[in-house]
């Protein structure tokens, strides 16, 4: 019961976000492709992930060297954003799309990718209500602050798809590497106070990035002709 739980809300996770940027393009059959795509490539991520650091973290020794996480969370975000970006970057380079349309599909595949990747953790979170050493009260807000990755994989990947039609692509994809690679160092800040500061700083960058594509695409939608 607790995993279909764990489904359950990473699904609704998933869906805010996306929801919210798509609009009407949710009844296009593409954007089910995309977010399909998206959460097919979420453990192909991690495979590549795995394949990377095998051949590079030997090198230098960097599998035991204390630079070597860090390492690992670039290649973990690089790999991570260019996989899930693939197929709404096909799509927008097969098929004539406009910015809003572009969007829309790339939130699609980033919503699937995080929510393959956060109804995983949302399961063992909740393996752990019971425990003697934790809280329902903890056990509810970790659970919400994992909306914010979610919503940040949307983001991101939306972001880069919207390149793939106004130009600039290698610049957006530097971008949400950069992003998203940020977001890994955040997971390690210390909770102060009761305050878990990565989840802090993980909210503010996914909603200022979700806010700047909102905001361009009401912007589009109200400058361009619909898209057939």
């Amino acid at each position: 019961m607790q995993d279909y739980s764990a489904i359950a809300i990473a699904a609704v996770f998933a869906l805010v976000g996306v929801i919210l940027l798509a609009g009407r393009n949710l009844s296009r059959p593409l954007f089910w492709v995309c977010a399909l795509a998206g959460a097919i490539t979420g453990p192909i991520a991690r495979e590549g992930t795995q394949m990377a650091w095998e051949w590079l973290g030997p090198v230098g020794a960097l599998a035991n060297n204390p630079a070597g996480s860090t390492v690992y969370l670039l290649i973990t975000a690089a790999i991570g954003e260019l996989v899930k970006a693939t197929a709404p970057l096909a799509v927008v380079s097969f098929i004539p799309t406009n910015a809003v349309a572009a969007i829309a599909y790339g939130a699609a595949a980033g919503a699937g990718f995080g929510f393959m990747a956060t109804q995983q953790v949302l399961a063992l979170a909740m393996k752990l209500v019971g425990s003697t050493f934790i809280t329902p009260l903890s056990t509810v807000v970790a659970i919400i602050g994992w909306f914010f990755p979610v919503l940040a994989h949307t983001a991101t990947t939306a972001y880069v798809a919207r390149a793939g039609v106004r130009g600039g692509l290698g610049l957006a994809f530097l971008f949400a590497w950069v992003v998203q690679f940020a977001l890994g160092l955040a997971l390690r800040l210390p909770v102060i106070a009761g305050v878990a500061l990565g989840t802090v700083v993980t909210a503010i960058i996914a909603l200022g990035l979700f806010a700047f594509l909102w905001v361009t695409r009401n912007r589009a939608m109200s400058g361009s002709p619909a898209q057939p």
